[in-house]
């Protein structure tokens, strides 16, 4: 004797904005991962290089890549640099890979590398500060400073929340 189904199996589902803030927040991660785990994915079968970047409907960028976002950025930026007149960026594109300069996104792309840039140098000029410290004094003194680094970042994050915060109001 044979069952009936009781799920519905895969349904199609009307694609529309989710109107309610919290739901598209949570629908927003989730997808993000998932959209992460698929390009992943396509990286994997495929031995290609992928750069993912999505702002999240409070403006927050994400980022996905493989072997990493900024590696696959850079390799962008340095094909794009050699862009000639006719915006073209190489015999092995077609027409609706041509790239043009400069667009919003490629000022995106530049503004997320430098940022990362600076966080780089930030980061390796605190290891070689701690390297160089040689007693517990010196070392006192790198905390003292990244404490204030670290009010600095809650203050920083205090205000973005508040930013998103509105946006979210606003947009409801």
């Amino acid at each position: 004797m044979k069952m009936a189904p009781t799920g519905k199996g895969k349904l199609k589902i009307e694609i529309k904005k989710i109107e309610k803030q919290k739901a598209r927040m949570v629908t927003f991660s989730k997808r993000r991962q998932g959209l992460f785990k698929k390009a992943q994915e396509y990286a994997n079968i495929t031995g290609s290089q992928i750069a993912v970047l999505v702002f999240s409907p409070a403006g927050n960028p994400y980022v996905h890549g493989s072997p990493s976002f900024d590696a696959v950025i850079d390799k962008f930026l340095s094909v794009n640099g050699g862009a000639s007149s006719s915006g073209q960026v190489g015999a092995h594109h077609n027409e609706a890979d041509v790239c043009r300069t400069p667009t919003p996104f490629h000022l995106v792309l530049q503004n997320h590398h430098n940022e990362a840039n600076v966080c780089r140098g930030f980061l390796m000029a605190l290891e070689d500060k701690i390297k160089r410290c040689r007693s517990a004094e010196d070392l006192s003194a790198v905390k003292a400073e990244l404490e204030e680094v670290r009010v600095k970042v809650l203050e920083r994050l205090k205000h973005i929340e508040e930013d998103e915060f509105v946006t979210s109001l606003l947009n409801c």
